[in-house]
């Protein structure tokens, strides 16, 4: 399967048995379990920083 890698945000392979992130294009490596709480700090990082352009409301 298909990841986002979180280093360079190019496509990185989740192994068949779901335990391992690998990303060809930077050598990023990680369990998946560390996988998911990175991309969940910037899922975070994204919300903290997030500003809404609301003009004409």
């Amino acid at each position: 399967m298909d990841a986002k890698c979180p280093q360079c945000e190019k496509v990185a392979t989740l192994d068949y048995d779901i335990t391992t992130v690998k990303c060809a294009n930077c050598g990023f490596e990680a369990k998946y379990d560390d996988y998911l709480e990175i991309m969940k700090e910037k899922v975070g990082e994204l919300i903290a920083n997030f500003n809404p352009d609301r003009s004409g409301f």
